[in-house]
């Protein structure tokens, strides 16, 4: 989800005193003074493995590259929403997207990308579903039920480097959702466009008022896993590449691909 600029080091966390409402959470990932989250890469030690990353922002499973001559074009996974260990404030979000691993290569800040929060404040666990052109910022799919143990399927198709549309389906409940975006302008966002470089399903630690607690979410399964170009090429996690968690030094998730369409993201204690 949103952009991560800044240092580690400097990061503050905020507890609050009760749960806070609906409203309050969005005006606080929303907010201008928030950045908003790409990839933070951190450089993988010379003994990690084959097809595997860090980030100290992410965690999940990222296609680097379409095929040679194609572009991403839609993106497609499903998962459950975690049930949380109790606290007093603790926070995570799952997504699918496009882009924003490679931004840097590509010089496009452009990540077309839809999925859920979920917070537990004071004990009370909460879960909000939303949407994102970064380098805007996420918007909310108001009215949206979600609780703990449902099916979420999101589907993103980009029909242009400046605007997809956000196919959202409770498999649980059968509730749905869609929403056409656009990419915010230019000016005065710098270079919002997608380069359809990347496809990706991802755990993230994201940032309000700082970057948040991690929740212990368990594990989130990643299943029906799977990017398509603009040539109707179908392509599958057998050459994806995992990436892990790392906070002040310390690894939090372990990622596996477990399939060609699935994937697995489990919580590791600090």
């Amino acid at each position: 989800m949103k952009l991560a600029l800044v240092a580690l080091s400097t990061l503050l966390v905020v507890t609050f005193a009760r749960p806070s409402t609906f409203v309050e959470r969005s005006l606080r990932r929303g907010s201008p003074g928030i950045p908003t989250r790409a990839a933070q890469r951190l450089e993988a030690p010379s003994s990690a493995a084959a097809h595997s990353l860090l980030s100290s922002n992410w965690a999940g499973v990222v296609l680097v590259s379409p095929p040679a001559g194609e572009n991403f074009t839609e993106v497609i996974g499903s998962f459950t929403a975690p049930t949380l260990a109790p606290s007093s404030y603790t926070a995570a979000s799952a997504w699918v997207g496009i882009d924003g691993w490679t931004w840097r290569e590509t010089g496009l800040n452009g990540l077309f990308q839809a999925g859920i929060d979920f917070w537990m404040e004071n004990n009370e666990l909460t879960y909000d579903a939303w949407y994102e052109w970064v380098p805007d910022t996420s918007y909310n799919f108001t009215g949206f039920e979600i609780s703990s143990g449902d099916v979420l399927t999101f589907r993103l198709v980009a029909t242009s480097d400046l605007e997809g549309t956000i196919y959202l389906e409770n498999e649980t409940t059968g509730q749905t959702a869609y929403k056409v975006l656009d990419a915010p302008p230019s000016p005065p966002f710098e270079a919002p466009q997608l380069a359809f470089q990347n496809a990706e399903w991802i755990m993230e630690d994201f940032f309000s008022d700082g970057q948040v607690p991690l929740a212990d979410f368990g594990s989130i399964v990643f299943t029906g896993a799977s990017a398509k170009t603009n040539a109707g090429t179908t392509v599958d996690l057998k050459n994806a590449t995992a990436i892990n968690l790392v906070v002040d030094g310390k690894t939090r998730t372990n990622v596996s691909i477990d399939s060609d369409s699935s994937a697995t993201i489990k919580y590791l204690h600090a």
